[in-house]
């Protein structure tokens, strides 16, 4: 993979070929990881461990071209991974460079029902399954840092229902609040007893297998991976066919894994404010980010800014059954740009390193979750009296329904309404064709729950309402830039200003909650307008 933003330190086009054992100096908190890179007449031969989303062999780092994926394809479903084997780098026939560096660190061995034996470097399946930012990674060797960071209160009465506390010191950055993916990972690492277990063995395998030459703590990593069964993990790496073996330069996905969470957890915090809009500018950095970033290690970040989002290899993460979290704040406060409304270019010197008194770079994280799961059937209700205004049409005025989907909106830029302003759940708008008289209607709603007032029901008629279907991610990528009003003039350019209209909510006392009362005369103004644009 090519990453873009620009590492400091090392050269343009260098290869990321090795990785080896991790290090600490004497006195810092710091833990490094030696690399074996290409060009070779390079200074800088090592990452802070806070960059292991992007520690990954066969990356290039500086690119000053795109380059090609190295390797080939390979995945398998997981029978138990605590029952896989372990040996050394060194030991593996598809091993397709000797690298002195990395000869002695240690990688999962297991032999697939093909005859095929794969052979996963650990440090590669643990930054796949835990080191998707800045604070997971760097925290993974920190000891008991999860129980001084988060408290978890179970419900009593609600098996169902936990609560994490987070605490006020946690060195955790607000956006990992913020993401309902990351969220949601987090709760995984918190909550599975296996997943945590694996986490926490990065740090107890270290204690007990680091070893001190002089000035420096160094250790070649080990860690114990959770059960995974029944998980599919997909892979690129070195296929030797003499050997019918595999050495993985990359998990780039884990699918199905199983998450023994409960189905409700809420995240509170003395931290979390709920943002209330001021009528100024949107709040942030002053100027717009630009394309690229030169990324520092060595300077201590800003304690001002929010974390500027660095693309590295993302991982695809999907759990088998979704659970849903929330973020729950009870204090607000005003949001508001501090800035002049000029468009300006921030400064595209960025760090991932931890907060320090005298730091003067925006802070940085790198975002390596890639969150496929399936859980938009968690969110449907929330168009519970939007479902019954159809069933009315249907049952009272003769019209076939049919349900097209419901949908989260995507994370556009630096947009902020693709999650809802109270508890940061994923935003989400479903669709609907309605059919009478031999003609067609397609009804668009989205979730304006947490807002003053409800978006009214978009129509779309006939064959343009079914094309702005087929082109839906462009609608939403519209919807967002609109703040999350209709975007008149997009509609109006793809369906034809005569061919869209709207259809207005009953009034109701609270958000979301429309009497079945309200709801018949709500059907009944929509044939109303339906009948009317036949």
């Amino acid at each position: 993979m090519n990453i873009q933003d620009n590492l400091r330190g090392f050269s343009d086009d260098t290869w990321l070929n090795g990785i080896g054992s991790l290090f600490r100096k004497e006195g810092h908190k710091n833990w490094g990881i030696n690399l074996s890179v290409y060009p070779l007449d390079q200074e800088k031969k090592t990452l802070l461990l806070s960059q292991a989303p992007i520690a990954v062999r066969k990356n290039v780092l500086r690119p000053t071209k795109n380059y090609s994926l190295q390797g080939e394809a390979l995945s398998f479903n997981v029978d138990n991974a605590q029952d896989w084997e372990v040996d050394a780098i060194k030991n593996c026939p598809a091993w397709p460079r000797e690298l002195k560096k990395e000869a002695e660190q240690w990688c999962f061995v297991v032999t697939l029902e093909t005859g095929t034996t794969v052979f996963i470097p650990q440090f590669e399946m643990a930054r796949a399954l835990f080191f998707k930012n800045v604070y997971l990674s760097r925290s993974s060797l920190d000891h008991g840092v999860l129980d001084r960071e988060f408290g978890i209160e179970y419900d009593d009465h609600d098996s169902e229902h936990v609560t994490v506390q987070v605490r006020e010191h946690t060195t955790c950055a607000d956006n990992m609040f913020k993401d309902y993916s990351y969220r949601r990972f987090l709760a995984w690492v918190l909550l599975d007893p296996e997943a945590r277990r694996s986490y926490e063995s990065i740090s107890h395998r270290q204690l007990l297998t680091g070893r001190n030459q002089g000035l420096y703590r160094v250790w070649d990593f080990q860690f114990e991976p959770p059960p995974m069964s029944g998980a599919t993990l997909t892979l690129r790496g070195n296929w030797e066919r003499e050997t019918n073996t595999f050495f993985v330069y990359e998990v780039s996905g884990i699918q199905n894994i199983a998450a023994n969470v409960p189905e409700e957890v809420d995240f509170v915090s003395p931290k979390f404010y709920l943002q209330e809009p001021s009528g100024g500018l949107s709040g942030g950095d002053s100027g717009e980010r630009p394309p690229e970033h030169e990324v520092e290690d060595e300077s201590g970040e800003s304690r001002e800014n929010y974390p500027v989002i660095l693309q590295g290899n993302a991982t695809t993460f999907e759990f088998a059954k979704p659970f849903s979290t929330r973020k729950a704040a009870t204090k607000t406060k005003k949001s508001g740009s501090r800035g002049n409304g000029e468009s300006t270019q921030a400064s595209n010197e960025v760090s991932t390193e931890e907060q320090g008194p005298d730091g003067n770079l925006a802070s940085a994280d790198w975002d390596g979750l890639d969150d496929q799961t399936e859980d938009t059937a968690l969110y449907e209700s929330r168009f519970a009296s939007f479902f019954k205004m159809l069933e009315v049409l249907e049952s009272t005025h003769g019209c076939d329904v049919v349900k097209l989907g419901t949908r989260k909106l995507p994370k556009i830029g630096r947009c902020n309404g693709h999650t809802m302003r109270d508890d940061s759940t994923p935003r989400v708008w479903t669709a609907v064709k309605v059919s009478f008289d031999q003609a067609s209607f397609y009804l668009l709603e989205v979730d304006m729950s947490d807002a003053a007032k409800p978006l009214s029901t978009k129509v779309i008629k006939g064959l343009p309402g079914e094309k702005l279907i087929e082109q839906r991610g462009e609608f939403e990528a519209r919807l967002l830039k609109n703040s999350l009003n209709w975007p008149k003039a997009y509609l109006d350019e793809i369906c034809g200003a005569a061919n869209h209209f709207f259809v207005v909510h009953p009034k109701t006392k609270k958000a979301g909650e429309i009497a079945m009362g309200d709801i018949e005369r709500w059907a009944v103004n929509a044939h109303r307008n339906l009948v009317k644009h036949l």
